[in-house]
């Protein structure tokens, strides 16, 4: 069988089959919710038939309540005459004309009645004579079967038929004699109809029953248009998958007619083994041209296992990179021995012109020759605006590429160094030089990266306003040098100071000016400490001075000299009016003289910090002595 007539038979099976399965399934249910919207309409005009004659024998309570009190009647009830009671019945009629009809059911002598035969809705007592015998059942109807039958057309839109016993009463069906009342499909005069018959509660007379009747030939309307709208969706919706069946066909024979094409074409594919050939479609001869293209590529196999071994190699190399990503020289060196190995060089060196950023280095081949084509390289790209320089000399070829980074945000690019590869005999080709300017570069952007980490790290300690250490930076040496107090048995003093009055300047010369004089008073700090001591911002206008390795008289002849430099301090207004003035109070302390503990020595030097405030200010205050272990 050919791939079309597959496509053809698998649409008959997976679309055809399963619509015409569902066209019968929902043409059956079809039917059946029709019956059944027929069938809740039908019981919703009962309900609404019986409310009605609910309604009516209410009305006739009234009418019956005068009839039962009437005296003269119960004269007649208690003296049994038949005649009397009917005659009466007749006046009570004629007095209240709302009456329909008034029935005695006797138990035994037969009923009385008067009035229409075809009263129904009948509201029933029971009446006693006066020395309380029951004399039957006494029913009052205010309306009639056709009255009845009306009201409920009106209200469902659908007939009815009231029967009395077999007796229909009354109908809004065209229909002549007595019928029986039956439910389901019925046929009145040749016109088929469904319908239901409910009794009516009635104490007195033949049971009342009415029906609901609504003509089948709306039910099969009804089913006949679903079945059409239903049908013509089905029939529209196979079309519609009859023409998308073609062009997929179409498209799926294309496809694989350009398979067969790209085989011939390509001639290459990884296959370890030949394809499986069954059958003469169209399938089997893309199985073929894929054996031929698996036969070519057994000449390329070895070529492509060299090429995914130099890979893994750059692959290393680039793990390498990563791995010393800050690591400036390290960088440089990878670059340079990258270089060498992708563009087959005998030597290279990188020679730095910011010292900062990076060393000189030297690999390969050492001779004059070698150094003087790179020399000649480097000079020419150095004074170029070319990415790479090549370069030739004695024959000696050399290639040279500037680094050209911003070591901080405050200066601009700038050749930091230049790197220089050469080799004897053949020149360079554009793909080395197009390599070797890639590496390069990626030289210099991880020397940024690793002088911009240096930055992020310094700023992650400094306080910005004053260049001091910030407080973290504060409690961890702090820590470190209680820590080696304690195992060394070594002194460490801290000096803390507050800058006086330091609120009024803000208030009075603004918070720029406030600025200055921290920044003036944080120079001092810096000016005056050794190099193992740690000045730091405190907080606000508030320093400390970590001083390793000092007891608590040489915390405090250093805080002295501390404080008579900030004394001695001559501060410009920045609004050009004069100069400023400003003391400092300081409060020393020391382990283990004054504390056992970090925190106790702040709090020891931040207790003579505030002694020194309300003894004057502008002083220095020694902590109390710790008091003696018990």
């Amino acid at each position: 069988m050919s791939f079309r007539g597959r496509l053809s038979l698998f649409f008959t099976i997976i679309v055809v089959v399963p619509m015409v399965a569902v066209a019968l399934v929902l043409f059956s249910l079809t039917a059946d919710s029709e019956t059944g919207k027929s069938d809740a309409r039908i019981a919703q005009a009962l309900q609404v038939a019986i409310a009605l004659s609910a309604q009516e024998r209410r009305e006739a309570r009234q009418p019956l309540a005068r009839v039962a009190r009437d005296p003269e009647l119960g004269r007649a009830l208690a003296s049994g005459n038949a005649a009397a009671i009917e005659r009466r019945f007749g006046q009570l009629r004629s007095e209240q004309p709302t009456i329909a009809a008034i029935v005695l059911d006797r138990a035994r002598g037969g009923d009385v009645r008067s009035g229409t035969r075809n009263a129904v809705a009948f509201a029933t007592a029971a009446p006693t004579t006066t020395a309380g015998r029951r004399v039957g059942t006494l029913g009052v109807s205010v309306t009639s079967a056709r009255r009845l039958a009306e009201q409920t057309r009106r209200q469902t839109r659908l007939d009815s038929r009231i029967l009395i016993g077999d007796r229909v009463a009354a109908s809004t069906l065209r229909e002549r004699g007595t019928r029986r009342a039956t439910d389901g499909d019925v046929d009145v005069d040749g016109v088929p109809y469904r319908g239901r018959f409910q009794a009516i509660r009635s104490s007195v007379g033949p049971t009342e029953r009415v029906g609901v009747f609504e003509e089948s030939r709306q039910l099969g309307e009804s089913v006949s248009q679903s079945r059409f709208l239903i049908g013509g969706i089905l029939l529209a919706f196979l079309l519609l998958s009859l023409v998308s069946s073609v062009f997929v066909v179409r498209a799926l024979q294309g496809q694989v007619d350009q398979f067969l094409q790209a085989a011939r074409r390509l001639g290459q594919g990884d296959f370890s083994r030949p394809v499986p050939i069954q059958g003469s479609d169209e399938f089997a001869l893309l199985g073929q041209e894929f054996n031929e293209m698996a036969k070519q590529l057994e000449a390329k196999i070895e070529e492509v296992e060299g090429k995914r071994r130099e890979l893994e190699q750059s692959i290393r190399r680039v793990g390498e990179a990563f791995a010393a990503g800050l690591d400036r020289q390290g960088i440089v060196d990878l670059a340079m021995d990258t270089a060498m190995n992708a563009c087959a060089a005998e030597a290279g060196r990188a020679v730095p012109i910011d010292k900062r950023s990076m060393k000189a280095s030297y690999v390969g081949e050492d001779s004059d020759r070698m150094r003087a084509a790179m020399e000649r390289a480097e000079a020419r790209a150095l004074e170029g605006t070319d990415p790479v320089v090549a370069s030739e000399a004695n024959e000696v070829h050399a290639l040279a590429v500037p680094l050209r980074a911003q070591l901080s945000q405050d200066e601009e690019q700038s050749n930091v160094g230049v790197l220089s590869i050469a080799r004897s005999g053949e020149a360079f080709i554009a793909a080395d030089r197009d390599l070797f300017a890639y590496l390069a570069g990626q030289a210099a952007v991880s020397i940024e990266n690793a002088d911009l980490h240096e930055t992020v790290q310094e700023q992650a300690v400094t306080d910005t306003l004053t260049g001091l250490h910030n407080l973290r930076h504060f409690h961890e040496t702090l820590d470190g040098e209680v820590e080696r107090s304690r195992r060394f048995g070594t002194d460490t003093g801290l000096a803390m100071l507050d800058i006086d009055n330091f609120k009024r300047v803000n208030d009075t010369y603004g918070h720029q000016q406030g600025d200055l004089v921290l920044q003036e008073v944080a120079g001092v700090l810096r000016e005056l400490s050794r190099d193992i001591d740690e000045p730091a911002r405190y907080g606000g206008e508030e320093m400390v001075v970590v001083l390793p390795q000092t007891d608590l008289g040489g915390a405090e002849l250093l805080a002295e000299r501390m404080r008579a430099a900030i004394e001695d301090l001559v501060i410009d207004r920045l609004d050009g009016d004069g100069t400023l003035k400003v003391t400092a109070s300081f409060g020393v302390a020391s382990l283990p003289s004054t504390a056992a503990e970090r925190d106790d020595l702040i709090a020891a030097a931040d207790a003579a910090l505030y002694k020194a405030k309300r003894s004057g200010k502008n002083r220095v205050e020694r902590a109390e002595a710790a008091p003696a272990a018990s």
